[in-house]
């Protein structure tokens, strides 16, 4: 029931209590018990929106991996939370320390960014751009298959 609650709020939202309940099959009262156990538990962290980001004036999306330096990663974390031009930031595993979507209105802009506040970074030794042409696949929602 829980799965099926998570599938329509990643379609909609914004869905009344009633219409989900409807649309799942269940009570309102059973829905809004089960909304309260998915926040509760930490399930649902919020709610979003989905904005498209080429039409709020972000047309050049890249992907840039991050080799930092060991002993400054703390710092590096600090400093990635709070650049407004990163929507994912990832540490990872492999020959990259970090992985960011990066999300600017031109490529002046990504210049800056990539040139001027992250390779100048004492925490950083060497990044690597990679511009995204088309995104195929962006799920609001990703659970296990049964």
């Amino acid at each position: 029931m829980d799965r099926r609650l998570l599938e329509v709020l990643a379609e909609d939202g914004r869905i009344s209590v009633a219409a989900l309940a409807q649309r799942a099959g269940i009570s309102r009262a059973a829905t809004y018990n089960r909304l309260d156990t998915l926040r509760e538990t930490g399930v649902v962290e919020g709610y979003s929106v989905r904005v498209n980001p080429a039409r709020v004036g972000l047309g050049v999306t890249a992907l840039v991996l991050i080799s930092g330096r060991q002993p400054a990663w703390r710092s590096l974390r600090r400093r990635l939370v709070s650049m407004p031009e990163v929507e994912y930031c990832a540490f990872t595993t492999g020959e990259y320390d970090a992985l960011l979507v990066v999300r600017v209105p031109d490529v002046e802009t990504l210049r800056d960014v990539v040139l001027e506040r992250l390779q100048a970074s004492e925490e950083i030794r060497a990044t690597q751009t990679i511009f995204v042409l088309e995104e195929l696949v962006k799920r609001p929602l990703v659970l296990p298959q049964d």
